[in-house]
């Protein structure tokens, strides 16, 4: 259910405490150096606790005259019923809040461990093979045709959806670890020197290729899109190759360096796994999905028009510009929303479009505080692929923007941020990119040119 119920939220946040006390207690001896660690990356942890706050001062009690001041929708709403509060659902605003201090802990933790290239690449290594571990299991349940019920929510495997309840958060995830394992391939294929180009070199470089460690990162990547393709999902799998093709003109227009190794691996991704893999699991079921879909109700199509999917997004901006400021609180929406929901007999717990859903629980100054932390991450990873030399930094600068790039544009039409772990893992891929543009520069062990710091 990727953590979407209390309990596990529960146990999610404790989990990630515990793991950064470790860190904590490891660093006890170096206090100094953790600062100063921690310093060099004071602006993504100011602004990302900056949004943590936010999201706790929603929960807190505040004067009539403070609560009409900043918003007085919510004070109407609140004067002589509750407390004043700008959370409109104090406790799910606190298990958001909760949350929040969670993502934080996990985005810390990850600049306090990883300090090195062995380490980075070892937590890039680790996230591909969850993602082909989710890709195994839902291969097989969709394929046993599983149909059970768990935590009072029916989930029926007509479609690849791993240990997820939604098909769509399910191709999410695997957006992002496909997006870390393309940035570590890439990474792979940078180390290579070539001697020689006649057609035994490159017979000999191709029988190596196959023979090593590459190939089998190659082979997971097939795995993961292979799910991904078996999800059906539109958006997820358009807003993949989409987000490869887009970071890669990005990189080609930031570096010729390690143009010849990307543009080998984006083909390579696009005949093998589009045409041949693709095919094969029955991508055009996925192109019939969208050749079926309509932009309105009224001109027909089989499968659920542009225009459905985004009806509670559209009548959710009437409750975003009831509450502008800071919103109705954190996981407020389901409630919230049924002021303003559509006439239709329809009951939506979240808006299917997260940056109107955002805009609602934390206003827009919540969706400006998260919105500057997103582009400041992508900024850095685009500076690492344009002043770095080493193929590890810039090969996780990809994967970053490029799991960036994918998730925006899913999230269109789809609430991928609202779940616990596509979250959690978003944070820890985005701090890893700071990671990688802040290791040291110079020659690495495993031949890397060197570089000017």
């Amino acid at each position: 259910m990727g953590s979407n119920r209390t309990f596990a939220v529960g146990i999610l946040v404790l989990w990630v405490a515990l793991l950064l006390l470790g860190a904590v207690w490891a660093w006890r001896h170096q206090a100094d150096q953790a600062w100063q660690r921690l310093y060099a990356f004071r602006w993504p942890l100011g602004v990302l606790a900056l949004f943590v706050l936010l999201v706790w001062f929603q929960t807190w009690e505040l004067p009539s005259a403070w609560l009409q001041l900043i918003s007085p929708e919510t004070w109407r709403v609140q004067d002589g019923v509750a407390p004043f509060r700008i959370s409109l659902d104090v406790f799910q605003t606190r298990i958001y809040a909760s949350l929040s201090t969670g993502y934080f802990f996990a985005f810390l933790l990850v600049l306090l461990t990883v300090r090195d290239r062995a380490r980075l690449d070892t937590l890039a290594m680790a996230l591909v093979v969850a993602g082909v571990v989710q890709a195994v299991i839902g291969v097989m349940l969709f394929s046993a045709g599983a149909h059970y019920q768990i935590y009072f929510f029916e989930v029926i495997h007509d479609r690849v959806k791993g240990t997820f309840g939604y098909h769509n958060h399910f191709a999410g995830y695997m957006e992002l670890c496909l997006s870390v394992g393309v940035g570590l391939m890439l990474a792979r294929l940078g180390n290579e020197r070539h001697q020689g180009s006649g057609w035994k070199h490159r017979l000999a470089r191709m029988m190596q290729f196959v023979l090593s460690p590459k190939m089998r990162l190659r082979l997971l990547l097939v795995v993961m899109v292979i799910a991904l393709v078996l999800t059906r999902s539109r958006m997820g799998n358009a807003g993949f190759f989409a987000a490869l093709l887009v970071v890669g003109v990005i990189t080609l227009a930031l570096t010729r360096r390690s143009a010849p190794a990307m543009v080998t691996l984006i083909i390579s991704l696009i005949i093998v796994d589009v045409v041949v893999v693709g095919s094969w699991v029955g991508l055009d079921k996925v192109v019939h999905r969208v050749q079926e879909t309509a932009v309105t109700d009224q001109a027909g199509g089989t499968e659920e028009s542009i225009e459905a999917r985004q009806d509670a997004a559209m009548h959710a901006l009437d409750l975003a510009r009831a509450f502008p400021v800071f919103g109705t609180g954190g996981g407020s929406f389901y409630g919230s929303y049924i002021r303003y929901r559509t006439p239709r007999p329809l009951y939506f717990d979240h808006a299917h479009n997260d940056y109107i859903e955002l805009a609602c629980d934390y206003g827009l100054v919540g969706l400006g505080i998260l919105g500057s932390f997103v582009l400041m991450t992508f900024g850095v990873a685009a500076r690492t692929m344009a002043r770095r030399r080493t193929s590890l930094p810039r090969g996780i600068a990809f994967g970053v923007m490029m799991a960036i790039t994918a998730l925006a544009i899913h999230s269109w039409v789809d609430f991928n941020l609202q779940l616990p772990a596509n979250v959690l893992t978003l944070m820890v891929i985005m701090a890893m990119g700071w990671v990688a543009h802040a290791l040291p520069s110079g020659r690495h062990q495993s031949g890397d040119e060197g570089e000017q710091a």
